[in-house]
């Protein structure tokens, strides 16, 4: 697996705050309304999220569930909506992801 970023000498030509091509995508078919919880693969450190649409995403464990809010939540507990680019937490072994609606959602990793 790739490391997140290059290490880049100033005056290079390489941009040095871009992250460098991955070589590990997973990709999840989601069904409209239903949590999955997919696992982070050994040695990665930071994921990012591409979808063709909305959905939400939660770091944990294999019983992790990822929720579309119905009403308020203000305990720190939801989901995040569309999260782009992550550091993955420290103990997480999955990513629960849901959307309200059928979607495509690919997931980068880096070492």
């Amino acid at each position: 697996m790739q490391t997140f970023f290059d290490n880049v000498t100033y005056g290079t030509t390489k941009a040095p705050n871009a992250p460098i091509a991955t070589d590990y995508v997973d990709a999840r078919v989601l069904g409209a309304g239903a949590s999955e919880a997919h696992p982070i693969p050994s040695g990665a450190q930071m994921v990012n999220f591409s979808a063709d649409g909305d959905f939400f995403a939660k770091f944990g464990t294999s019983i992790v569930t990822a929720a579309v809010p119905g009403a308020d939540v203000a305990n720190g507990s939801a989901s995040m909506l569309n999260p782009g680019t992550r550091r993955i937490p420290a103990g997480a072994t999955h990513i629960a992801l849901i959307a309200s609606a059928a979607r495509v959602v690919t997931l980068e990793f880096w070492g």
